[in-house]
């Protein structure tokens, strides 16, 4: 009888070793998969525009630069650049919906809204995403560029 005792307590302390060891080898696996990839930015002074963004896309010539960045990815760079504008936000959805036909930039996809309107358009040099917005307690409409180039 005794001898079935030591056999089942050597049997649970196996199986814990085991679980333990299982869910040790898991929790490593979760970690290494779940790891995000590490993003170089590399930000310029307030009120500049970050060198490799395309200053045409500001097509506002009073806009006030908010923040401008660069992110490096391995296949390819994004410019984004962050301003603050006057004009309401129909006036420069309108402004860039002229800009891009008249650049021949295929409007990809297109919202327009009283809080937020956005564009995103494309041509052979790259791709551009405009995100227009402007909250109640605001004094100006905020208008952030994002370019990733081709």
């Amino acid at each position: 009888m005794m001898e079935n005792k030591q056999k089942i307590l050597v049997g649970l302390v196996v199986l814990l070793a085991i679980a333990l060891i299982a869910m040790l080898m898991l929790k490593n696996s979760v970690k290494q998969n779940t790891e995000v990839p590490k993003v170089n930015r590399t930000d310029a002074p307030k009120g500049t525009v970050v060198s490799g963004f395309p200053k045409d896309l500001i097509i506002d010539s009073a806009a006030q630069t908010e923040s401008s960045y660069t992110i490096k990815y391995e296949a390819q760079d994004q410019y984004t650049a962050s301003f603050k504008t006057d004009k309401s936000i129909k006036d420069e959805y309108s402004a860039y919906i002229a800009f891009f036909e008249k650049n021949r930039y295929e409007i990809v996809n297109k919202s327009e809204a009283a809080v937020v309107s956005s564009i995103y358009a494309k041509n052979a040099t790259g791709e551009v995403n405009v995100v227009i917005s402007r909250l109640e307690k605001d004094a100006q409409t905020t208008v952030t560029i994002s370019y990733l180039k081709k």
